[in-house]
């Protein structure tokens, strides 16, 4: 039984028709559709709210994420597919920890060359690790103090899908599900008419349409409530840590300003 929505291959296809190259397009042909058609995804995917005439985030972008930690290790890799952070990191259930306070690569460096720890993590940074020519930009997670242990910390993740090719993925389903489908396909025939005509026609006002009425749909995960049934608390540098304190430092952190707000 398969479903209703469309492949990778059934998009680049209609393109190619679109474009009077057949539904087999190769060589050149093929690398010309792709890139059209990989243009109208990226179009898709970082659309604007007209409403609002903000970006908007599709709900289905949205990753559940896990990071197991290791006693004395402070860097963790991110997945490949990691855009940016939706939520703040957590731990996981039962601890009693608050979450925890985002801040500059250059603070937790500097927060470890003045106080070297192992605690339970109170702090984070997200900062590239390297850059990749095929996949791009790689980040990870530092953590301050460093853990002591083992724990588990969860947060939500903004991905970028990865682009299929034609080569491996021909099969491969876009994201959005079904009701995205229509969308997707007329934002890659919209680039294919800006490509073939340089005209903003028929495909672009279909795209544009079907966007903001799936922006409007695009509600799924989202909370049937507004706000929190909690008041964040202001979180000030070092806090309260049950049975553990820290020693008296006296003046060592005086002049630093640390943390940096």
């Amino acid at each position: 039984m398969s479903r209703l929505t469309l492949s990778y291959s059934d998009i680049y296809k209609k393109v190619s028709e679109f474009l009077g190259l057949g539904s087999s397009p190769s060589d050149n042909n093929l690398t010309n559709v792709e890139a059209i058609t990989a243009r109208g995804y990226r179009a898709f995917l970082y659309p604007i709210d007209l409403r609002s005439g903000r970006p908007h985030d599709w709900n289905f972008l949205k990753q559940y994420h896990t990071i197991n930690t290791t006693s004395g290790q402070y860097m963790y890799a991110l997945p490949v597919d990691f855009s940016d952070l939706l939520d703040d990191i957590h731990y996981d259930t039962g601890k009693g920890f608050s979450h925890l306070v985002k801040r500059s690569a250059e603070q937790i460096k500097e927060m470890r060359a003045n106080f070297d720890d192992t605690s339970y993590p109170e702090f984070y940074a997200i900062t590239p690790s390297r850059y990749d020519l095929e996949i791009g930009t790689v980040y990870e997670l530092w953590l301050f103090p460093t853990p002591g242990q083992v724990y588990t910390l969860v947060t939500f993740y903004r991905i970028d899908p990865l682009k299929p090719v034609a080569t491996g993925d021909d099969d491969a389903l876009l994201v959005g599900g079904i009701r995205a489908t229509e969308a997707i396909l007329e934002s890659c025939l919209a680039a294919a008419e800006l490509e073939q005509d340089d005209v903003i026609g028929i495909h672009s006002q279909k795209a544009n349409e079907l966007i903001q009425k799936l922006i409007v749909a695009d509600t799924v995960t989202n909370s049937d409530y507004i706000g929190n049934l909690y008041t964040d608390k202001a979180r000030i540098w070092p806090t309260p840590r049950g049975d553990k304190t820290y020693p008296d430092m006296g003046n060592v952190f005086t002049g630093l300003g640390w943390p940096r707000i």
